[in-house]
C-alpha cells in the first residue's frame, strides 16, 4: 500500500497508530518529535504523514510546514488533543494546521477507523492532484 510516517511524542499512541496502519497493509515508520520526524522524512520517501501538533523539540505546525516545503505531494494529516484557549491564544490549532499544509485534521480522541479513512482519502486526493498536474 503506502509508506506512512507517524510523528507523535506519545510513544504508546504512536505505536498504536503504527500497528493499526500496518494491519491495514501500510508500511509505517514513527518518530517521537518533530525534529526526529523531519529527519526521518528526509531520509526516505513517504506517501503520507500523520503529525501531532503539541510536541517537544519541534511542534507540529512547524513540522508540517517543513514537510510540506520538502514535498508538496505528500498527504499530511494533523492530529491533536488540543490546547486550552489560553495556551492557543483562542486559535484552533487544527484549523491552523490545515491552513499551513495539512490535508485533514482529527481531534484526539478519535476512532482509528476514521483516521485510516482520512489517510486513505488524503492519499487519494494527493494522487489525483499529481495526475492532473502531469497531464
Amino acid at each position: 500500500m503506502s509508506r506512512l510516517l507517524v510523528i507523535d511524542d506519545d510513544k504508546v499512541f504512536a505505536k498504536l497508530i503504527t500497528a493499526f496502519l500496518q494491519q491495514r497493509g501500510h508500511e509505517v515508520s514513527f518518530a517521537l518529535d518533530g525534529r526526529e520526524g523531519v529527519e526521518c522524512f528526509k531520509s526516505r520517501e513517504f506517501d503520507g504523514v500523520v503529525c501531532d501538533i503539541v510536541m517537544p523539540d519541534r511542534e507540529g505546525i512547524e513540522t508540517i510546514r517543513e514537510i510540506r516545503r520538502l514535498n508538496e505531494r505528500v498527504a499530511i494529516v494533523a492530529i491533536s488533543g488540543g490546547l486550552s484557549p489560553v495556551q492557543a491564544g483562542n486559535v484552533d490549532v487544527l484549523d491552523l494546521a490545515e491552513l499551513l499544509g495539512a490535508d485533514l485534521s482529527f481531534k484526539k480522541p478519535f476512532p482509528l477507523s476514521e483516521l485510516a479513512a482520512g489517510i486513505d482519502q488524503a492519499l487519494a486526493d494527493r494522487q489525483a492532484l499529481a495526475q492532473s498536474a502531469a497531464s
